[in-house]
């Protein structure tokens, strides 16, 4: 999440930039992945009318023109930077490549906007989740939806379901693996007291004992000790691990949603008139797979295949 992984994504540029060159609207992927039924926040809006969310009737910050805020670095995979933009670091929101560009984009055009009257600004992740008034229309910059958060905030329904993953050593067994069934095998590892360490303990359920450390830098030193075969963590966690803190690394792959998932959601103001139309419109885009299509470009396969 945003508040506990910030450093993450300077991670994903190494394989992010690389890799991520295609086009700001993927076609839908024909088998949605585990992150592509992004979970619905609790207390959902009531449907609102057609005619509520036409674009003539959006109460926007400018008439006519739909404003996001994003944090400024804006980070690999959720922003991209080909071509650069000014004033921006590491990623361009305004060019539609990315997870978070690219889901706003479809988002306004469902809600009747050109990518024209799409403008975006710098908005620091701290100031955007406090409560009062806002200089955007809708925000997006890695925002988890918690209960606390959406008491001074409105928060849309999810967009991304934060998957657990698991990273390893190319040179281990484990990197091979294509299934949870397959991972029993091996000596998983996580920081102690986490839901990463619940899931292996209640899901894989390893006929190894899995190890706890007091951070997941211990976990780390582990893993190059080879004392483990590998660590479970969220998955842009497992991002930043195998780009800037190991060498010779995979993410073998995100593990499938367990009961309760933490997911990202469309950060509005408290109240705002357009969350009931966000929320229809992430609606229709899980209904007619561009969400997924989405996902599947811009997170699946740049290296985090869906172990089954």
């Amino acid at each position: 999440m945003r508040s506990s992984t910030r450093p993450i994504a300077l991670a994903v540029i190494g394989i992010l930039l690389a890799g991520c060159t295609g086009a700001a609207s993927p076609s839908p992927s024909p088998t949605p992945t585990p992150n592509a039924a992004a979970s619905a926040s609790p207390g959902p809006s009531p449907s609102p009318s057609p005619e509520a969310c036409a674009k003539a009737n959006l109460q926007t910050k400018t008439s006519g023109k739909l404003t996001i805020g994003a944090g400024n670095p804006a980070y690999p995979p959720y922003f991209q930077p080909d071509p650069k933009a000014a004033g921006w670091d590491l990623g361009n929101p305004n060019n539609g490549k990315g997870l978070e560009s690219a889901t706003a984009y479809a988002v306004a055009q469902k809600l009747g906007f050109a990518q024209a009257d799409v403008s975006w600004i710098s908005v620091a992740f701290d100031n955007a989740v406090q409560p009062g008034a806002k200089k955007f229309d809708v925000y997006l910059s890695e925002v988890s939806y918690s209960a606390d958060r959406a008491k001074i905030v409105d928060l849309s329904d999810g967009y991304f379901d934060l998957n657990q993953a698991v990273v390893a050593l190319k040179s281990n067994a484990i990197a091979r693996v294509t299934d949870v069934a397959g991972l029993k095998a091996f000596t998983l590892g996580t920081q102690a007291g986490t839901s990463s360490f619940k899931y292996i303990t209640d899901t894989i359920q390893p006929t190894k004992t899995p190890r706890s450390y007091n951070s997941l830098d211990a976990a780390l030193a582990a893993l190059k000790a080879r004392q483990i075969d590998g660590i479970v963590a969220d998955l842009p966690t497992t991002f930043y691990m195998r780009d800037a803190q190991l060498t010779n690394a995979v993410i073998v792959g995100s593990l499938p949603t367990v009961g309760t998932v933490e997911h990202y959601s469309i950060l509005l103001a408290k109240g705002s008139p357009l969350t009931a139309c966000v929320n229809g419109a992430l609606a229709a885009l899980k209904s007619d797979g561009t969400l997924a299509g989405i996902v599947q470009q811009w997170i699946t396969s740049q290296g985090a295949p869906a172990l089954k």
